[in-house]
């Protein structure tokens, strides 16, 4: 009696198991965060185990676009204070002046909000090369010799 390919395969637990002991054997700069490292490694967990499932992946999680909110924010307020400091230098009426500082702090809000995005965007990316190429030297360096424990 033959078996099926999916008794033959690792179970859930082997290949999360396998991935934590090659993450824990890769020497990781002291420069990266704890807690971005455990963020990634739980996330490819999830991979893993909605792969296994044959589910669609959940959606990726944005936690509280940071950079998009400072971007944007500071943006905003940067360039209405410089349309209220223009507007006190030229004398304008303050009616003038308040209705062209908040006009520019919306348009800019705008813009500084898709800089935040681009920016938060880059510096993703960036993280998740790293921590793939250090995944994939690991698997190299376990393809060619055995990894030395510490």
């Amino acid at each position: 009696m033959s078996e099926s390919p999916e008794q033959n395969s690792p179970s859930l637990e082997d290949d999360v198991e396998m991935l934590q002991t090659q993450f824990e054997a890769l020497h990781i700069p002291d420069n990266i965060d704890p807690r971005l490292l455990a963020l990634w490694l739980d996330r490819e967990k999830e991979k893993i185990e909605h792969s296994r499932r044959k589910e669609a992946p959940p959606m990726p999680q944005h936690y509280g676009r940071r950079l998009t909110r400072l971007f944007s924010a500071y943006i905003g307020i940067g360039v209405m204070c410089l349309a209220i400091l223009l507007g006190l230098i030229q004398r304008q009426d303050p009616t003038v002046v308040l209705q062209t500082a908040c006009f520019a702090f919306l348009a800019y809000v705008v813009i500084g909000f898709i800089v935040g995005m681009v920016a938060e965007r880059c510096v993703h990316d960036s993280v998740e090369t790293l921590l793939r190429d250090i995944v994939k030297r690991s698997r190299e360096a376990g393809q060619n010799a055995e990894i030395e424990s510490n």
